[in-house]
This record gives C-alpha cells, sequence and structure tokens, in this order.
C-alpha cells in the first residue's frame, strides 16, 4: 500500500507523468522506495478507474506523448483514507511505517501518535522475542552478529520512535 500513497502524494503538489512521478519519491526518500514501470503504470491505470487520478495526453513533435496525471478531490479522499489506515498488520512493515512518518504533514496528531504507538507495539514485541531467544538458544559466531544487528534495529528504530514522539507531543 505504501508505493499507492506514494504515487498519490506525488500528485497532491500538482499534475505529473509518470517518469517524473517515479523520480520524485526516490529523491525524496532514497532508492530503497524506487517504483518500477511494473507497479507505477497499473497502479495509476487503476487509480484512472477508479476516478481518483485524471489523465491527459500531451503531445510532442518528434517525442513519444507524454501523458500527465492529475489528483481529483476523490483521488484525495482516497489518499487521506490510505495514509491514515495503519492496522497491525501494515504496522510490521517498516517501509509503510516510514511512509507514513515521512508524510507526517499530511495527518492529524492523532493518527500521528496512534501510527507511533501501534509501531512501537510491534517493535517491543519483536525485541522481547530477541531478549527471549538471546536467552535460551545457542548459536554460530555469525548468527549471532546477525542477531545482534537486527536486536541494533530494532533499539535504533524505537529510538527514533521516541523522538519523534517528543516531536508530535511537545511539552
Amino acid at each position: 500500500m505504501y508505493a499507492e500513497i506514494l504515487i498519490l502524494s506525488q500528485l497532491l503538489s500538482g499534475p505529473k507523468h509518470g517518469y517524473e512521478i517515479k523520480k520524485n519519491i526516490q529523491e525524496a526518500l532514497g532508492e530503497e522506495f524506487e517504483i518500477n514501470n511494473n507497479l507505477l503504470y497499473p497502479t495509476l491505470r487503476r487509480f484512472l478507474e477508479m476516478g481518483a487520478i485524471t489523465k491527459e495526453v500531451v503531445t510532442s513533435v518528434g517525442k513519444p506523448n507524454r501523458h500527465v496525471y492529475l489528483l481529483t478531490d476523490m483521488g484525495e479522499e482516497i489518499f487521506n483514507e490510505m495514509i491514515g489506515d495503519f492496522p497491525r498488520k501494515l504496522a510490521t512493515n517498516q517501509l509503510e511505517f516510514l511512509v507514513r512518518v515521512a508524510l507526517f504533514d499530511r495527518l492529524e496528531l492523532d493518527k500521528q501518535q496512534e501510527i507511533l504507538q501501534k509501531r512501537q507495539e510491534v517493535l517491543e514485541e519483536k525485541l522481547r522475542h530477541c531478549h527471549h531467544i538471546e536467552n535460551t538458544r545457542p548459536r554460530n559466531p555469525f548468527t549471532v552478529e546477525v542477531f545482534h544487528f537486527q536486536k541494533s534495529q530494532l533499539e535504533n528504530e524505537l529510538a527514533l520512535i521516541a523522538n519523534l514522539k517528543n516531536k508530535v507531543n511537545p511539552i
């Protein structure tokens, strides 16, 4: 779902063609959020069929036609619903979480807090599981290194969440 959110988010600021959508997402968030053509164009077609976006064909002499996409009012409503929808299943996915954080300026304070809380609960559960495994299973030294790396990632993300909570809940 995060890819759909990112695609619609690009159209919030005005009409764009497909390549521009892809390029802007990657420039803003990095390679991990790259949207390939096999995802972008079927998603744009689906949004067209839903009425979430419209398409204008711009012709150029000596160049292929350029398809420019524009967000409709319905598309903005769909975007707002999608970004605010963060059930536990999505909260287990780091990319789903990070996309919503990147778009926190589009969410009300209570939704921001809810997203942070759900992700925190998922990470704390994973960390408890790590502590359990750490105390019960002997492993080879390379597995231990991987385990410690994963554990430190969980701890770092929990620190990020604590920092974000301070930002969205200024005292």
